[in-house]
């Protein structure tokens, strides 16, 4: 095969999915679907990427905003707690050594814990039930400052320490510790909620949930401190175990943040080098202050004086500054990081700019190709106008364009030439000036309105077409609507059926003349279609099965014609295996039958199935006649009887005529032998029995002769009452009955034939005697 062969060879390659798909969006199928979907989908592009940028960006704001939040109130409570903590380090300062450096820090804290207080209440002035909560801890603080602290602190300035003993018992009470933890747990509390919140809108930033927990625990972890040092100040106050045990705490908190920082930062060396130093300083202070000052006050030495040096408060000052400078670092550290996501913000957003920028371009470069693609195709439709211009004046059925009130807006020449006008002059006239009746229900043309046509539309009218001259012809009308610049309009198919309607004539007269001559034919006649059901019945056809013809008209073949079924026939037609039902008539129709009428009279037919054809030589129907050969069955019947009869008559006449002549012989021997005997002679009477036997059988061979012949019986006058004696007698010798006679005396002779008479008798006689076989007597009156 040569590449110029190729297209046309039968087997071609199959386009894939995407080449067809391709082929049917570049195809002009379809056009102002594929011009607004591809315009829509620009459009929905647009505007979802737009949607998109604008909800990131908003997005993004709104959760930095509530981190920010977030972040800032978990501070504001942390430094709180932290001020509480200092505030009730310095009140127990002050009340251990009565040295007004304290004062300075204590007022402080109270300034920072109402300016803190203050700020955390305009943050959450959202949420009604926390900023409760926060005023709760103003009012807790401030009653703790009026009745233990400025008390207690003012009784210091003139008194001693051991002022204090009396409320040994209860030593939480005395410096206000239970009331204080409220506050704690308040700020506890809120700082959970926030923390919790702060994780579920941080979950995918995993490096800002990190610095914001390290923020937490540098918090955390100087709150710890703050606490040992105020419960070791609270011990050495009162002596009480439960500071000792709360100095426990606060020292096992502490190195379980300093865990948690550990493994926080444990990928930053710095970081973990300085936290280390942090760690090594609280043991410092722990070993060379806290302990040795709480040993003391165990052992019941003088804890004031221990105290009063300065060695653990220069300590926890060098402690407080490496805090601060790490958890400063800390800050940057989460600084940069909030830097980074700003640009990596910026960034997304870029790309999303980006985005609509190319989608931008994309529309730009579909509007251009839908602007080919339409003047394509109005260069088309140009074409395609010019077209069905051309089909519209050159074809032969008219057409007429009529708005709504029925007048005529246009007319195409075959229209004009129809109704022969010229120059569109009934344009502006009424459609019905043109066609002033239509066909009714009745097919009797009838006077109708627009309105009545109007209504009409979308199905095909016969009418009455009239002419300029005022002639009329038949015409066949279809409406069909339209809508023209938001207007209306009609456009009536008119075609003149002159020459049909005279076609039709002609058929239905020659269909009435077959109809005539089909009800005239003695033989039955049915029509069925393809599928076997019944088209048509003649009257011989209704008289036979049954049936009238307008119930027999759409039934099944089987149905109306019952015949019995011939079985070899239908084993023929299955074997075969016709397409339809009328091959099945064809094949399994018998060509004699019994029908049953409706009725259920019997008829033997004959028939003969033919099928009809269409124009293609296909089986269209098959066409049944039939005949009543009833009588002809009985005449036939008959006529073989008679022929049976004389062939049986030959036969007995030659049998009778070849026994009539051994009878001869036999009566002639028998008479010879009673002529040798004498005439008492026992043997003489047995001779006169056999002679009158052979009489007998003569009769009856005489019998057969007149019957051979097919003539009437051989009659004569003879007395009836000795022929019957006679027969009987005869009949009766040898056997064990006897008979008895009582004839009158005045028996007439009879003409009779004696041969078939005396056989009547002598059947009779046989059936009695035979119905007596111990013997009897027969009677014969």
């Amino acid at each position: 095969m040569t590449l110029t062969d190729a297209p046309n060879s039968p087997t071609k390659v199959r386009r894939g999915f995407f080449g067809r798909s391709g082929a049917w969006l570049f195809s002009p199928q379809h056009f102002h679907f594929k011009l607004l979907s591809g315009t829509a989908v620009g459009i929905v592009v647009i505007t979802f990427l737009a949607g998109l940028f604008l909800f990131v960006t908003l997005r993004n704001h709104h959760q930095e905003t509530l981190r920010s939040h977030t972040i800032e109130v978990m501070r504001l409570g942390s430094v709180i707690e932290n001020d509480i903590a200092a505030l009730e380090a310095s009140h127990r300062g002050f009340l251990l050594t009565a040295d007004n450096s304290y004062l300075e820090p204590f007022q402080n804290s109270r300034e920072l814990i109402k300016q803190e207080v203050e700020q955390l209440t305009v943050l959450i002035l959202d949420s009604p039930p926390q900023r409760k909560r926060v005023m709760k801890i103003q009012e807790i603080v401030q009653k703790w400052l009026d009745t233990i602290a400025l008390p207690q602190m003012n009784a210091r300035k003139t008194k001693p320490v051991t002022v204090l003993a009396e409320s040994a018992g209860n030593p939480g009470v005395s410096l206000g510790t239970s009331l204080l933890d409220q506050a704690r747990e308040i700020l506890q509390s809120l700082q959970n909620e926030e923390q919790i919140v702060l994780n579920q809108r941080m979950k995918d930033q995993e490096w800002a949930t990190q610095s914001t927990q390290v923020l937490d625990f540098v918090a955390k972890l100087e709150r710890s401190l703050i606490e040992m040092e105020k419960e070791k100040r609270g011990y050495l106050l009162t002596g009480d175990n439960g500071f000792a045990e709360a100095y426990k705490r606060a020292t096992a908190d502490f190195y379980t943040y300093h865990g948690y920082l550990s493994i926080l930062i444990a990928n930053a060396p710095e970081r973990s080098d300085s936290l280390g130093d942090i760690r090594k300083a609280v043991e410092r202070w722990i070993v060379g202050a806290a302990a040795p000052e709480m040993e003391a006050k165990r052992t019941g030495k003088d804890a004031a004086a221990l105290a009063g040096t300065n060695k653990g408060e220069e300590l926890m000052t060098q402690i407080r500054d490496m805090l601060r400078v790490f958890a400063k670092s800390e800050a940057s550290v989460y600084e940069v990081r909030s830097s980074a996501t700003a640009r990596e913000r910026i960034i997304k957003t870029s790309a999303l700019a980006i985005l609509c920028v190319f989608a931008v371009g994309l529309l730009i470069v579909s509007n251009s190709y839908s602007f080919v693609l339409v003047r394509r195709q109005l260069a088309k439709l140009e074409g395609v106008e010019t077209r069905i211009r051309s089909i519209i004046e050159n074809i032969l059925d008219g057409m007429i364009t009529v708005d709504e009130e029925g007048v005529i807006r246009s007319m195409n020449p075959s229209a004009e030439k129809m109704f022969g006008c010229i120059n569109n002059e009934m344009v502006g006239h009424k459609f019905t000036k043109l066609v002033p009746k239509s066909y009714g229900s009745e097919g009797q043309p009838v006077a109708c309105a627009w309105d009545d046509l109007a209504r009409q539309t979308g199905s095909t009218n016969l009418a009455v077409g009239r002419t300029r001259r005022h002639a009329t012809f038949p015409v066949e009308i279809s409406l069909s609507e339209m809508v023209v610049d938001k207007q209306k309009l009609y456009v009536a198919m008119i075609r003149d059926v002159t020459e049909r309607k005279r076609f039709e004539m002609e058929i239905a007269a020659d269909k009435e003349s077959l109809a005539v001559t089909l009800r005239s034919i003695e033989d039955g006649v049915i029509t069925t279609d393809v599928t076997g059901k019944i088209i048509m019945i003649n009257k011989a056809g209704e008289n036979l099965t049954g049936w009238s013809s307008r119930e027999a008209i759409g039934q099944p073949l089987k149905s109306v014609f019952n015949i019995a079924i011939d079985l070899a026939a239908q084993a023929r037609a299955q074997k075969s295996g016709y397409r339809n039902e009328a091959h099945s008539i064809l094949l399994s129709m018998p060509e004699n039958a019994t029908l049953r009428s409706r009725e259920g009279a019997v008829f033997f037919i004959e028939q003969v199935a033919s099928p009809i054809r269409d124009s293609k030589n296909e089986v269209a129907g098959v066409v049944l006649v039939f005949r009543d050969i009833t009588e002809r069955q009985r005449n036939e019947a008959e006529r073989r009887k008679a022929e049976t009869l004389e062939q049986l008559g030959l036969l007995a006449g030659g049998i009778a005529h070849d026994f009539n002549n051994l009878l001869t012989a036999i009566i002639g021997n028998i008479s010879l032998a009673s002529l040798l005997l004498p005439p008492d002679d026992e043997m003489a009477t047995r001779l006169n029995d056999a002679k009158n036997a052979s009489l007998r059988a003569r009769d009856l061979a005489q019998q057969l002769l007149t019957f051979a012949r097919g003539g009437a019986p051989i009659k004569k006058t003879a007395s009836i009452g000795k022929l019957i004696q006679d027969t009987v007698s005869f009949s009766l010798r040898g056997t064990h009955s006897r008979s008895e006679f009582l004839f009158g005396s005045d028996l007439w002779p009879a003409e009779i034939d004696p041969g078939q008479i005396s056989q009547v008798v002598a059947n009779l006689v046989v059936n009695a005697d035979q119905a007596m076989p111990n013997g009897g007597t027969l009677r014969v009156s």
